[in-house]
């Protein structure tokens, strides 16, 4: 598939040039479209299909052409007072650097030998096979801790006959970045995404101390309910989501799409309207969104019944809602989105769940379980940011400090974060880290924006709030990599970004 990039090289006239460049940009994202299909295939329904290496050997050869990089490098500074043109080549020249280096066919060659060995690995405890996506469902979920603590060990086994191979992995990607001039290959992510990863542990490390009390508050009300010593990272996810048991039938995965179409009516949209397919699976975390195009939108849940799998579900649509209403009228901007934007929009669809008027529309639950839904939801907001600072800092060490034990990374980073010791996962064993490496700090960015926009609308979420909607719309998603995350949130917000907002909300979580 001739994509008709080589063409730009050879015209000088600025009208032609532009041309010439949206036909190339418009048939490259044709080619983004398949691949994504294909990812959606394999994700949801463990379909390989060998045309993905087709597809990333097409980008590599791409995204590594230097005459083009110089090209397009000439073009933006000619067309430096043109904001929109400017700002489209500094995206894809952003991208660029990027994808040149993970559809490197050393990395493609690992992380897939890596992605197969996870997705097919089965176990056998007590005479049943387990996946890492059921291990997963279980350790959210399962109430036998002896069975989590089993699942959890064989999840590690896997990770620690994958250590060697991702640790290659890890050491070819800091290779390829410090050829592009960076220290490894987190500060070249982190820097691509227009965040300090250091300054964001700093500001972690600060919030950790702020919610301190909070933290022990909560700590100490688990370990009395469930009549533990200890509290392991097989307990966290479990903890933070059945503290209260909220009839869990009434939170069946069989009615995800009626209560997506309850939600996304409240802001004046029909379901039916959106051209999304729902689907509820086996996989290995909660659920995911794949925006193939604005009209082409795919929204995947893990099966299982529990109040978290509809946290997981909103999450989920607020992405779908993200790609269908943002503009495509320049495919780059839509194409190569922020990770922090999109990530924060989802972040607050997912306070929907947490309203009580939704809860009761939706639900048939007592005036006690609302209670205890609204304890929950405290302790959730203070156990997703630090279980999100935890992966984030883990994979950090991972790619600062590559030939140490990953385990022992991962246990020391434990008790860092959590205050205490504990059984903690194994890396090697974390599919989240293999197909989007330096993500999890995105999560507490998106947590804070969340929090700026109730803060600035005083709204606890969007349910019923279309108003709010349309200018969330207009000033934040629309508008996409037209500007950056940074700028769409101070236009949205009227101020810089900032994580006080999340500090003040999480330092009196402890009621």
């Amino acid at each position: 598939m001739e994509l008709g990039f080589e063409q730009l090289l050879q015209i000088s006239n600025e009208n032609e040039w532009k041309l010439a460049y949206d036909n190339a940009i418009q048939k490259l994202d044709s080619l983004y479209q398949e691949e994504e299909r294909l990812y959606y295939l394999m994700y949801a329904q463990g379909a390989e299909n060998q045309r993905i290496d087709e597809i990333q050997k097409m980008k590599h050869d791409l995204m590594t052409n230097k005459q083009l990089i110089d090209s397009l490098s000439t073009w933006q500074a000619k067309l430096k007072d043109d904001p929109i043109w400017s700002r489209r080549l500094e995206v894809f020249l952003a991208t660029m650097k990027q994808e040149a280096l993970d559809s490197h066919p050393e990395v493609v060659e690992m992380q897939q030998a890596l992605q197969k060995e996870l997705m097919e690995s089965t176990f056998e405890v007590d005479g049943k096979v387990y996946n890492l996506g059921t291990v997963h469902a279980n350790v959210m979920d399962n109430p036998d801790r002896e069975l989590r603590r089993e699942l959890f060990r064989e999840s590690k086994r896997i990770g620690r006959e994958n250590e060697a191979l991702y640790r290659k992995l890890i050491q070819k990607r800091n290779q390829l970045a410090n050829d592009n001039g960076y220290e490894n290959y987190y500060y070249f992510r982190c820097n691509l995404k227009e965040i300090n990863i250091d300054s964001y542990i700093e500001e972690m490390n600060n919030l950790l101390e702020r919610m301190a009390e909070a933290a022990k508050y909560w700590s100490d009300r688990i370990k009395v309910k469930f009549g533990w010593k200890k509290t392991h990272f097989y307990d966290q996810y479990f903890t933070t989501f059945n503290f209260h048991k909220v009839q869990n039938s009434t939170f069946s995965s069989r009615r995800m799409k009626e209560v997506i179409s309850n939600v996304v009516g409240s802001l004046g949209i029909q379901l039916e309207s959106i051209p999304v397919s729902i689907e509820t699976l086996e996989i290995p975390y909660g659920g995911f969104a794949i925006n193939i195009s604005p009209n082409e939108l795919k929204l995947v849940v893990n099966k299982r019944d529990a109040y978290s799998v509809f946290l997981s579900g909103i999450h989920e649509m607020g992405h779908v809602l993200d790609g269908h209403y943002g503009s495509f009228e320049y495919p780059e901007l839509y194409r190569f989105y922020s990770s922090i934007a999109a990530e924060s929009i989802a972040e607050l669809f997912q306070t929907i769940v947490t309203e009580e008027s939704f809860l009761k529309a939706n639900f048939d639950l007592q005036d006690h379980e609302l209670a205890q839904i609204r304890e929950v939801n405290t302790l959730t907001d203070l156990k997703m940011v630090q279980i999100n600072y935890y992966y984030s800092l883990v994979e950090y060490k991972l790619y600062t400090q590559s030939e140490r034990s990953f385990q022992e990374t991962a246990d020391e980073c434990y008790k860092a974060v959590f205050g205490y010791e504990g059984e903690t996962f194994h890396p090697g064993s974390e599919m989240f880290y293999i197909e989007n490496p330096a993500f999890f700090q995105d999560y507490n960015y998106a947590l804070a924006i969340r929090d700026m926009i109730r803060t600035k609308f005083k709204i606890n979420s969007l349910y019923y709030q279309p108003a709010i909607f349309r200018e969330l719309l207009e000033k934040y998603i629309q508008p996409n990599q037209r500007y950056s995350w940074k700028q769409r949130v101070k236009m949205l917000c009227d101020e810089e970004f900032t994580f006080s907002h999340l500090a003040e909300r999480l330092s009196g979580a402890v009621k």
